[in-house]
C-alpha cells in the first residue's frame, strides 16, 4: 500500500480540518504562533466534497476561528507560482475585511494570521520560519497594528539541517514532511497528538475513495510541473534561437559596413568568421 503524505493538500484538510479533529488542529497551530489556544473553530468548506481537483493549485486550504476572534488561514503550498508574497496577502485582505458587514465600525476588523507551509525554498534567509508585520523602515521595534500577522515555513529549508527537533513546532515539521521515518517515529512517541495525526493518516491512506482523491490531486500537480517545467524549456530554447538570430542579423549589418568601407575581404572572413560564399552574397545585397 502506497503511504500518503500530509504534505497532499487534501490529505492535510482532511487530517487538520475534520470535525473532531479540533485538538490536533489546536496543537499544531499552538506551535506555530506560541500562544495558548482555548478554543478553536473550523470553517466549514465544501471543496473536498465537489472534488476540484484541478483547480488553482493550493486552493484547498483551512479556515479556523480562535476564542480571542482571531481568524487563521493555513495553506499547504507544493507548487511554486513565484507569487506567494502576493497571494498571501490577497488572500490575508480578503479574510481581514470579511471580520465586519458593511456599515460596521472598524474596530470590530479582527487580527488576521495566514500561515503558508511551502514544500520548497522561496525566501532569501537562513532561518526556515520567518514571521512577518507592518514595522517603520528605520525603527524596526515600531509596529504599526498587531492585526497582521504571516508566517512562512519552508519545509525543505527545515529538513535539509537535518536537525534533531527542539520544540513542538519542529516535531510537527517532521510529522508534516514525513520523509524522515525515523525522526516520525520519534515525534510520535513524543507527542499523543502527533500520534493520533499518524492514525488519521494511516486511515485515510487505507480509505480508498480518500486515497483515490490525494492520488488524482498528486498527479494533476504532477503534470502541472510538469507543463510549467516544459514552457519554461520551450521559453529559453525560442530565447537562444531568438538570441541567436539578432546576433546573425548584426553581425551581417556589421560585414555590410565592412564592406562599404573598403576593408579586405580576407580580413572580414578573418574577423567575422564568416564563409567567402556568404560574403559574396552580401556583396550583392550592399551593390
Amino acid at each position: 500500500m502506497v503511504q500518503l503524505t500530509p504534505k497532499n493538500d487534501i490529505i492535510f484538510k482532511k487530517i487538520f480540518g475534520s470535525k473532531g479533529n479540533e485538538a490536533i488542529l489546536k496543537d499544531f497551530l499552538t506551535s506555530i504562533i506560541e500562544e495558548p489556544i482555548k478554543e478553536i473553530e473550523v470553517e466549514k468548506d465544501s471543496k473536498l466534497e465537489k472534488e476540484e481537483l484541478n483547480d488553482k493549485v493550493g486552493i484547498l486550504d483551512i479556515k479556523a476561528k480562535l476564542d480571542n476572534g482571531t481568524q487563521i488561514n493555513i495553506e499547504m503550498q507544493v507548487v511554486n507560482q513565484q507569487n506567494m508574497e502576493k497571494r498571501t496577502l490577497f488572500y490575508w485582505g480578503k479574510l481581514y475585511t470579511g471580520s465586519i458587514h458593511e456599515g460596521e465600525p472598524f474596530y470590530g476588523l479582527k487580527k488576521t494570521i495566514t500561515i503558508n507551509l511551502l514544500d520548497f525554498n522561496y525566501f532569501d534567509t537562513k532561518e526556515y520560519h520567518t514571521k512577518w508585520h507592518i514595522v517603520e523602515d528605520t525603527e524596526k521595534d515600531k509596529v504599526l497594528t498587531d492585526v497582521l500577522e504571516i508566517h512562512f515555513i519552508e519545509l525543505k529549508k527545515f529538513i535539509k539541517a537535518e536537525k534533531k527537533p527542539e520544540n513542538k513546532k519542529e516535531e510537527w515539521l517532521y510529522f508534516l514532511d514525513y520523509s524522515k521515518g525515523g525522526m516520525v517515529e520519534m515525534v510520535k512517541k513524543k507527542n499523543k497528538v502527533i500520534e493520533k495525526a499518524n492514525e488519521e493518516l494511516e486511515y485515510l491512506t487505507g480509505y480508498e475513495a480518500i486515497k483515490r482523491k490525494a492520488e488524482l490531486r498528486d498527479k494533476w500537480i504532477r503534470d502541472y510541473k510538469n507543463g510549467i517545467d516544459c514552457a519554461r524549456m520551450t521559453g529559453r530554447e525560442e530565447g537562444r534561437e531568438e538570441g541567436r538570430e539578432e546576433g546573425r542579423k548584426e553581425k551581417i549589418e556589421i560585414i555590410k559596413e565592412m564592406i562599404k568601407l573598403g576593408v579586405n575581404k580576407e580580413i572580414i572572413c578573418r574577423i567575422t568568421k564568416i564563409k567567402e560564399e556568404e560574403l559574396k552574397r552580401i556583396q550583392k545585397d550592399v551593390g
